[in-house]
């Protein structure tokens, strides 16, 4: 009985934890999952130039960046790019940078003109993959560094320097060759010429200059915040840039949100009357819509996600509603979007609220320039396509999703947001970024706060990005900056190969630059030993060389150099198909094809039925040279000479006269002897 009772209380503590605090609940799932970076520090003139337009726009500080924009620095300028809690990238000077892919994936980007350097904290090539292209040449990151990349290092030698440092590693491919660049190593690729696709080596050292050092010195400040961060404590690694917040804030406990960020007094004290979403501007992000660019330096994350809350007189961020979501979705604004006569209006989302799309109008109208995107960002591991983003079901499902809530049934016990939470501008101005941000009246402001507008009239006071498009338009720059101009004249291919949106190019490009499409040898990982070929043979050379192949001129077919072993007469007419465990094997018959089935009919070389060719009648060859016949002379023969007889002094010797041989007479037989005598 009690063991019952606790797995009820159990139970029903399960149940109350859900309903107080919501975490079996989730917000909707957003349609659009584009992934976004942020531009988080610049010095000088900085543009931007969102996909499918043909203007630049001024950059600011915490700007959002998608798939697609592009970056452009001009003289004594330069801009630090924040793609998430690990990578940074910097840019100097009269350089120019394309995003071209930037998901959860991968991230690959475009550098025709300038230097930037890449800091990678985290890196694992086996998940995600990180490529730089530049002019015919392509850096894939193999592991977390520094990374330097100069592209048209030299205007009148078109080279590409790399220079990795602090224990990075990456591979480097040209249109003809492909190599690794380790710690330590620069690198310097010739891309035009008679050079072209040769590299030297040398010390990474020798190359630093004053980007260098600016580029270190942005590094040790990015340490220092990421060191006194709280991720996975108060917020998850969705939301990078929360590392700011550190310095201008504190965090602090309620009974009633739990961990709550809470400004200093002298961070807002330098604005007038603060309030969340009074000091910045609406920028359209293609594909997400209107989106809000803060002016404060510490914004980014408390805009982009959690709510703002007003409790005990005081504003402060919570990273979560109560409605909280398996996955930090990066949302353009947190905001209810109103109007009031001929002016805009909006204010923080509630606590208690599910995330309302004022943007979700555009869907039906192409979204602007970007058109309906909507990307999942997906993953292939092992041929298997597997979801990085995930996509949870909402419980319970809310009624009111694109619908506004009315504000007293959506804060908190104290009530409500406050009337001076309430901001406006004109309509003419908006998105124009030239201004008219203001505070409502307290009683014009509680009308607006209990105004429940439907997407149909918010779809006629919300301009759209071509309705704000104008001469008065502030963010459009007068003229692009110099090194823009010289890029577009530039008719060099960028990447040592043609991209697609989306992909990587390491893999292709090492098969292709470096194994010439050949399978290369495997080698173990424990002892580096190179595996064995057939049998115990084992397989030298980097790749695996394909048996040479001879050509058959009357099949057209190719056979291997080797020929194969036909059986003779003399071999045994049964192979052996297995053994059991005494050894013995069974042996089964070769089949052979029976003589009826062989036909043996030969035709005769010579057909008496064939018509003879009638080939013209040859010429009688003659032989080249005929010696002339010779005439055979008598020869004068000496007569033959007279052998005279031989006076010899010596005696000659005595003749041997031969002796008649006697006959020899029979000898009688022996006696037999009998009783010892003889009886002869």
């Amino acid at each position: 009985m009690k063991f019952t009772k606790i797995i009820l209380w159990a139970m029903m503590s399960g149940v109350l934890s859900t309903f107080a605090f919501g975490y079996d609940t989730d917000e909707t799932v957003p349609q659009i999952k584009s992934r976004v970076s942020r531009i988080s520090y610049m010095n000088g003139e900085v543009q931007i130039k969102r996909n499918g337009s043909q203007d630049w726009e001024k950059a600011t500080q915490n700007l959002p960046l998608v798939e697609g924009d592009q970056v452009a620095t001009g003289a004594n300028s330069r801009t630090e790019i924040q793609f998430d809690s690990n990578n940074y990238l910097r840019l100097d000077e009269n350089s120019y940078l394309k995003i071209v892919t930037l998901r959860d994936e991968g991230i690959a980007l475009s550098l025709p003109n300038g230097t930037l350097a890449l800091r990678v904290l985290n890196f694992n090539k086996d998940r995600v993959y990180f490529e730089i292209d530049a002019p015919k040449t392509t850096i894939s990151i193999q592991q977390a560094g520094m990374f330097r990349v100069d592209s048209n290092d030299n205007q009148n030698q078109k080279q590409v320097r790399v220079t990795v440092t602090d224990n990075g590693q990456a591979r480097v491919y040209s249109d003809n060759s492909g190599f690794t660049v380790k710690n330590g190593r620069s690198a310097r690729l010739n891309i035009d010429g008679t050079l072209a696709g040769e590299w030297e080596t040398s010390n990474a050292s020798n190359y630093t200059d004053d980007f260098e050092n600016w580029a270190l010195q942005r590094d040790a400040e990015t340490a220092k915040r990421l060191q006194r961060a709280s991720y996975d404590k108060y917020y998850d690694r969705d939301m990078y840039g929360a590392e700011d917040l550190e310095e201008y804030g504190e965090w602090i406990y309620t009974k009633k949100y739990g961990n709550v960020w809470r400004p200093y007094r002298n961070t807002t004290n330098s604005y007038a009357d603060w309030s969340p979403y009074r000091y910045g501007n609406w920028r359209w992000v293609s594909p997400y819509g209107w989106t809000w660019v803060n002016d404060e330096p510490w914004g980014w994350a408390t805009y982009h996600h959690g709510r703002w809350i007003y409790d005990d007189g005081n504003w402060g961020w919570t990273p979560y509603g109560s409605h909280r979501s398996s996955r930090s979705w990066w949302r353009p604004a947190l905001v209810i979007i109103t109007y009031s006569g001929s002016s805009i209006c909006w204010y923080p989302l509630g606590y208690d609220s599910y995330y309302y799309d004022y943007n979700s109008y555009y869907w039906g109208r192409g979204r602007g320039r970007g058109g309906n995107t909507i990307i999942n960002n997906t993953t292939i591991i092992n041929n298997t396509t597997v979801i990085v983003s995930p996509t949870p079901t909402v419980s319970p499902t809310p009624s009111n999703v694109d619908t506004p809530p009315i504000a007293a049934q959506q804060g908190s016990v104290n009530g409500k947001i406050p009337p001076t939470g309430v901001i406006s501008m004109p309509k003419d101005q908006f998105g124009r970024g030239i201004g008219g941000i203001k505070r409502l009246p307290v009683d014009e402001a509680n009308q607006v706060l209990k105004k429940q507008v439907s997407e149909k009239e918010l779809s006629q006071v919300l301009p759209g990005y071509e309705d704000s498009v104008g001469s008065q338009k502030a963010i459009i720059a007068r003229q692009p900056v110099g090194i823009i101009r010289q890029t577009q004249d530039e008719t060099v291919q960028i990447g040592a190969a043609k991209r697609d949106t989306g992909t990587k190019l390491d893999e292709t490009l090492r098969n292709e630059r470096i194994y010439d499409n050949r399978k290369p040898v495997q080698r173990t990982t424990e002892t580096g030993e190179i595996k064995g070929g057939v049998g115990t043979e084992v397989e030298t050379g980097a790749v695996s060389r394909p048996v040479r192949q001879t050509v058959d001129t009357q099949n057209d077919s190719t056979k291997p150099q080797n020929p194969v072993r036909r059986p003779s007469p003399k071999d045994d007419s049964t192979t052996q198909t297995g053994s059991d465990s005494g050894g013995n094997t069974e042996r089964k018959p070769v089949e052979r094809p029976s003589r009826e089935d062989v036909n043996t009919e030969r035709k005769p070389r010579y057909d008496p039925q064939r018509q003879p060719r009638n080939d013209p009648p040859q010429e009688e060859r003659k032989p080249r040279y005929e010696p002339p016949a010779r005439e055979e002379k008598p020869r004068n023969n000496p007569p033959p000479r007279e052998e005279k007889p031989r006076n010899d002094p010596r005696p000659a010797p005595p003749q041997k006269v031969e002796q008649p041989r006697e006959e020899r007479k029979p000898q009688p037989a022996p006696a037999e002897v009998k009783d010892g005598k003889d009886n002869r």
